[in-house]
């Protein structure tokens, strides 16, 4: 739950924006611009969001499949092929042969085992256990082919290695005695290896020389460079002066790269910025008190006053533009009379105060948001709300790690398809469903939504879904997620993954 995050040289709004297609010049450094420093390079400790490490992991280990956001199809690159056999309990992974990791050994299904099983290890807390607790057995069939057997079918789960398995380490960095220095001496197969880490400022990435695809010329780039800069606003002006590129999941960002005409590639996502409620335990264990805080915002509200209509207000947690959406269905919001009615309900008409911590990032945007919140709560009667702003290590013990001392926290979510991001929000026995919410209904839809990879049957099972969440709330979205690449002139062959990641063997400086 990463949170929210050109320009002299760039040419002016009267100029054609970049392109990304073209294939760049061979050499050279390119700067980008992220909204904070990396947690780890090891695996199980950082998380792979599109505004955090997911492409500084890209470019020291490389994927082994990614989802296409123009097809929604999950795409091999390592992997020669990962498919199911028979109910989609039974996975097969092959993987390109001679391709090695940067200190030499093999990338072969040895060391895919050994990292997804240390990610099961309850004891390392993996950032990406929700994807393995489905896996009940790995079997190296030869060099080359990893057999996965799951507990329950999922004809979906090459989505959850794209989303949270792609990342493997070199067995050698694996060992008790180099394990520890996984965090900022990683050992992968991508096209980069990291140089220098100055923490808070940057760090500096060489050319993998033995990079798999060499033979074909990549990477182009020579040295990559990512720098740090907390201020999302000043990030953009910093394009075309210290830096080339930068991903924002900010709206009004997105709005003024193009009138500074700057290249954007925009991806429209699911989940997006929301109100998090604990469901288990404190005031919003009561479904009333969850649906009166919705209904005595607005999504429209909030869009209008922080991102001055840049952004698209929420209907729920799909996209309007998702595929797998139902358009008729909305969660309810803006209703104060019916908002102060269920607030009577549970305050038994003021006398028994409802008084809750809202706890947020110490993010400008999101500071604000969560004061507008308070003050709009403060007009209804036995309603209090305080706001505490944490850091981001605060913000996961208390939130995501699902300690019960917390009743309210902002949330965002950038979820390119629901396997397995909605999964792991809403199933009741997912690790990633911090809310603690619980409908037997939702559970089962989920789980028929996986079985399937046709449109239609997933669509009907998500349906079910939006239907028993907009009716218990567990939690509410006000903005739509949206994530995009701003670039300067002098960057081609950009191309982003997932929920806006950067393949970092395509990209390079304009001829």
């Amino acid at each position: 739950m990463a949170l929210g995050i050109l320009v002299a040289g760039c040419g002016s709004s009267d100029d054609a924006p970049p392109s990304p297609a073209g294939t760049p010049q061979k050499g050279g450094s390119l700067t980008m611009t992220l909204p904070g420093d990396a947690a780890s390079f090891d695996p199980t400790q950082t998380s792979f969001v599109n505004v955090a490490d997911g492409s500084r992991m890209a470019a020291v280990y490389d994927s082994l499949v990614w989802t296409d956001p123009s097809t929604g199809s999950v795409r091999p690159k390592i992997a020669e092929s990962l498919a199911f056999e028979r109910d989609a309990s039974i996975w097969t992974l092959r993987i390109r042969p001679g391709v090695k990791f940067s200190d030499g050994l093999p990338y072969d299904a040895a060391a895919v085992k050994a990292n997804w099983v240390r990610h099961q290890d309850m004891a390392l807390k993996s950032f990406q256990i929700m994807a393995v607790t489905n896996i009940k057995q790995l079997d190296v069939e030869d060099p080359l082919t990893l057999k996965i057997t799951l507990r329950t079918p999922n004809a979906n789960f090459d989505r959850i290695v794209a989303r949270n398995l792609s990342y493997n380490a070199s067995p050698a960095s694996l060992k008790p005695d180099t394990v520890g220095s996984l965090r900022d001496k990683p050992v992968g197969a991508g096209p980069f290896i990291l140089e220098q880490w100055l923490p808070g400022d940057k760090q500096v990435y060489k050319r993998n020389d033995t990079y798999w695809q060499k033979d074909k010329g990549l990477p182009y780039l020579d040295q990559l460079v990512i720098r740090v800069d907390m201020d999302v606003k000043r990030g953009v002006d910093s394009l075309g002066k210290q830096s080339d590129l930068m991903v924002t999941v900010d709206p009004e960002n997105i709005v003024l790269g193009r009138d500074r005409g700057l290249g954007v590639e925009e991806l429209r996502l699911n989940g997006g910025a929301m109100v998090l409620f604990n469901n288990l335990k404190g005031p919003f264990a009561d479904a009333r008190a969850r649906k009166a805080m919705a209904l005595a915002l607005s999504g429209k509200e909030i869009n209008e006053t922080f991102y001055s209509n840049a952004g698209v207000p929420a209907k729920g947690i799909f996209s309007s533009t998702s595929p797998l959406a139902s358009i008729q269905l909305a969660a309810s919001e803006n209703n104060p009379a019916e908002a102060q009615r269920l607030f009577d309900e549970v305050t038994a008409n003021g006398t028994k105060p409802l008084t809750f911590t809202y706890i947020a990032p110490s993010a400008p945007t999101t500071v604000e948001v969560a004061r507008f919140i308070q003050q709009k709560l403060s007009a209804y009667r036995g309603v209090t709300m305080k706001v505490q702003q944490v850091d981001i290590p605060t913000y996961i013990r208390t939130v995501r790690q699902g300690q019960d001392s917390w009743s309210a926290a902002v949330g965002q979510q950038w979820i390119e398809d629901p396997e397995p991001g909605i999964f792991d929000m809403l199933h009741s026995q997912s690790p990633g469903n911090s809310s603690g919410y619980n409908n037997p209904e939702v559970d089962r839809a989920l789980e028929e939504a996986r079985r399937s990879t046709d449109p239609e049957a997933r669509r009907a099972a998500y349906t079910k879904v939006q239907v028993h969440v907009n009716k218990d709330m567990p939690f509410w979205v006000y903005q739509e997620a949206i994530t995009a690449a701003l670039y300067t002139s002098k960057v081609t062959g950009l191309s982003l993954y997932n929920d806006g990641l950067i393949q970092w063997d395509q990209i390079g400086i304009r001829k």
